[in-house]
């Protein structure tokens, strides 16, 4: 019965440990849940546009989580954490070939984020659609920049 014990966990732990080997930096998690969270705000934005009524607190959750979360793109990506790294990245190596081109794309994210942020405060859907269609756009510039394309 011991043995049984120890074998399952052993079953447990090396995936563990295999996932670990393979992106053993923490940026790589850190930044897959940073821009996860941002890919679900926008999404929780835009969905509030497409109702009859928007739920003005939704917008302004999402836009602080976006607010928030533009802010740390840019420390997401240290030295050694792209595709030379021998792991799966969707990050292009313009990302540390131009750092002060990909350093003014996180700038306009954090700017358009913030405008977000301050036009969901004011209530003006008129503001908010714009200030959103603003972080669209910023969100673009680093994709078609910075990122892998979608197959």
């Amino acid at each position: 019965m011991k043995k049984l014990y120890v074998i399952a966990a052993s079953l447990m732990v090396l995936p563990a440990i295999s996932a670990f080997a393979a992106n053993p930096n923490p940026a790589f998690k850190q930044r897959h849940q940073n821009f996860e969270a941002m890919g679900k705000a926008m999404k929780g934005i835009f969905d509030e546009f497409k109702k009859p009524s928007a739920n003005l607190a939704t917008i302004k959750a999402n836009s602080a989580v976006l607010a928030q979360s533009a802010k740390k793109v840019g420390g997401h990506f240290p030295k050694g954490t792209g595709p030379g790294a021998g792991v799966k990245t969707e990050a292009l190596p313009a990302i540390w070939e131009k750092p002060v081109e990909f350093k003014a794309a996180t700038d306009r994210l954090v700017t358009a984020t913030a405008g977000l942020q301050a036009a969901a405060a004011t209530g003006d859907m008129v503001k908010i659609k714009a200030a959103a269609g603003t972080v669209g756009g910023s969100c673009k510039g680093c994709h078609d920049n910075f990122r892998k394309p979608k197959d």
